[in-house]
This record gives C-alpha cells, structure tokens and sequence, in this order.
C-alpha cells in the first residue's frame, strides 16, 4: 500500500535577492530549493501563500535595499531548461 497522497499539488521554490547597486539576482542561502509548506498549501493558494510569504519578508528584511524575486517549481529539481510555475518579485526598503 503506498502512502496516501496530499490532495493539494507539492511545490518548490527558490528565494532570490537583487541589490539595488547590481543587475543580476542571486540565490539567497545556500539551500537550493525548499519545499513550499503542505500544511501552508492545505489552508491557502499557492499564489496566497507566495503573497504572505513575501509580505513577511520584506518585513523582516527592511535593512536590506534591492528586490526579492521567488520562482516557484512544481518538481524538487528541475532541469535547467524548466520554466517556475509561478515567479513574484517585490521591492525591499521603500517602507
């Protein structure tokens, strides 16, 4: 008997950070992809999730000046070529 599947889809994202002085954004930390919460999915959209998840960032990281960008997977590790189901990005420092 195989475990019972969540009836919500497993998602992956990557958390991105921009200083306002470069061009390029860059991985922050160095843990590669993380697993969106299932107990977050159970409750919320993805795209809801995302919003507060970025909204409390921004929060946390108002010392920081540039932009947050987070790409979104439906795989655990995409390929190079996969394109993020769902990318956000938002501004940091201009509260």
């Amino acid at each position: 008997m195989q475990p019972k599947q969540p009836y919500w889809q497993r998602y992956w994202y990557h958390l991105l950070f921009r200083d306002e002085r470069e061009a390029a954004f860059k991985p922050m930390g160095h843990e590669g992809l993380r697993q969106v919460p299932n107990n977050a999915l159970a409750t919320k959209s993805l795209e809801q999730w995302v919003e507060w998840f970025l909204e409390e960032a921004v929060d946390e990281l108002d010392d920081f000046r540039g932009a947050l960008q987070m790409l979104v997977y439906a795989e655990a590790t995409p390929g190079s070529d996969a394109k993020p189901v769902l990318v956000r990005t938002v501004g940091l420092g201009r509260r």
